[in-house]
C-alpha cells in the first residue's frame, strides 16, 4: 500500500485520539504540528489523511501526554462512536464472537492499513473449553518502543472493553482472565481499572481468555435487527474500498468470520446477497475457487491451533472438520511441509 495515500477517515480514529489527547491536556496546536491536519478539516463532511500523517499525530500525542500507562488511559476513554457504525454495533451485538468477527471484517473502513493483518488467525480454543485471544502480535509501531507500548496498551484496553461489554455474563463462568508477558510495573493504577477478573504479569505470552459460553452464547435478541442494520452500513462502507481489495479477499474475510467445516457456497452466496454462479464466476476471475478458499481457511485454523492450543490433535481434527487425527496429520504435512508434532514443538 502507498503510505502517503489519504485513505484513513479523519472523523474516525484520528479525531478519537485528538479528543482523548486534548482531554489529557495536549494543546491542539502542538498536537497537530507537522501532521498536515488543521482544525478546519474537523468541520468537513469528508476528510482523509495518510498513514504518515496518522503516525505523526500519534507521536505528538504520546510525547505531549507522557504517562507510562497512556495507552491504557486512552483505550479506556476512547469513545465507540469514533469507530463509526462498527462502534455502534458494540451495544447490540448478539455475542462476543459476532462483534469480534465484525471488527475483524470491517476494521478496514476505520483503519485501511489493518487489511494487512485482517486475514490472520488469532483466537483459538484451548483446554477446558476456553477461548484464548493472544494480544502480543506485531504492530506497525514496533520499531519505536514508546509507540509500540502505547499501541499494545491501547489494544489491551479496547479489546477488554469488547469482552466485557459483549460477553454473555449470564453464563456459568463469565470471568475474563488476562495474562501479560512482562513484569508487574512499579505503578499499575490503570491496570487495576481494566474490566477483568484476574490479571497476571510475567507470563509467556499476553492474552485474554474466557469460557466458550461467554464468547459464543447469544443474548440480547431484541437488538438483533439493529445489529443487522448496522452491519449493512458496514458492508456499504466496505464497498468503498473494493478498489483496494480483491473480491476474493472480501469473500475470504466473510468465510473466515463464518467458518464451519461444512460451509457451503450457497450459504455464503445468500449471506453476501449474490447468486451462487456469480460468486463462483467472480472468484474465478481472481484466480480462486470456493473450495480452495475453504480449504485454505481450514488449514490456517488447524495450523494455528497446533502451534498455540493445548487441545489434543484429535480434538483439533474434530474442530476443523477432519475425519480423524491421521487425516489432519496428512493434510498438515502436505500443506506446510512439517508434521503436526514439529508444529507443536516449534
Amino acid at each position: 500500500m502507498d503510505f502517503d495515500a489519504r485513505l484513513i477517515p479523519l472523523h474516525r480514529h484520528p479525531l478519537g485520539f485528538i479528543e482523548v489527547f486534548s482531554e489529557l491536556g495536549a494543546p491542539l496546536t502542538a498536537l497537530l504540528k507537522g501532521t498536515g491536519i488543521s482544525p478546519t478539516m474537523f468541520e468537513m463532511q469528508e476528510a482523509r489523511i495518510s498513514y504518515h500523517q496518522w503516525q505523526a499525530l500519534l507521536s505528538n500525542g504520546v510525547r505531549l501526554c507522557q504517562h507510562p500507562q497512556l495507552g491504557l488511559i486512552t483505550g479506556l476513554k476512547f469513545h465507540w462512536s469514533f469507530w463509526g457504525p462498527l462502534g455502534r454495533m458494540v451495544d447490540c451485538s448478539p455475542s462476543l464472537k459476532d462483534i469480534a468477527e465484525s471488527f475483524r471484517r470491517y476494521m478496514v473502513a476505520v483503519q485501511p492499513f489493518y487489511a494487512l493483518h485482517a486475514a490472520r488467525s488469532n483466537s483459538y480454543l484451548d483446554k477446558g473449553n476456553r477461548v484464548v485471544e493472544p494480544i502480543n502480535y506485531a504492530t506497525s509501531q514496533d520499531a519505536d518502543p514508546v509507540l509500540r507500548d502505547f499501541v499494545r496498551q491501547f489494544r489491551l484496553a479496547t479489546t477488554l472493553r469488547l469482552w466485557d461489554e459483549c460477553g454473555n455474563k449470564s453464563v456459568a463462568d463469565p470471568d475474563i482472565h488476562v495474562r501479560l508477558d512482562f513484569p508487574q510495573p512499579s505503578s499499575y493504577e490503570f491496570y487495576q481499572k481494566l474490566p477483568c477478573q484476574s490479571l497476571q504479569f510475567g507470563c509467556e505470552e499476553s492474552s485474554i481468555s474466557g469460557s466458550i459460553e461467554l464468547v459464543f452464547k447469544k443474548f440480547r435478541p431484541l437488538r438483533l435487527r439493529t445489529y443487522e442494520r448496522l452491519q449493512r452500513e458496514c458492508e456499504q462502507e466496505l464497498d468503498q474500498f473494493s478498489g483496494n481489495f480483491s473480491f476474493a479477499e472480501r469473500v475470504r474475510w466473510h468465510m473466515r468470520s463464518n467458518f464451519t467445516p461444512t460451509l457451503e457456497l450457497n450459504q455464503v452466496a445468500e449471506q453476501l446477497q449474490i447468486a451462487p454462479r456469480a460468486l463462483s464466476r467472480r472468484l474465478a476471475t481472481d484466480g480462486e475457487t470456493f473450495r480452495s478458499l475453504l480449504h485454505e481457511i481450514r488449514m490456517e485454523i488447524a495450523l494455528h491451533h497446533l502451534r498455540h492450543s493445548c487441545l489434543a490433535v484429535e480434538e483439533i481434527a474434530d474442530y476443523t472438520g477432519f475425519s480423524c487425527a491421521s487425516s489432519l496429520r496428512r493434510a498438515v504435512k502436505n500443506w506446510s511441509g512439517k508434521t503436526a508434532n514439529e508444529l507443536r514443538t516449534g
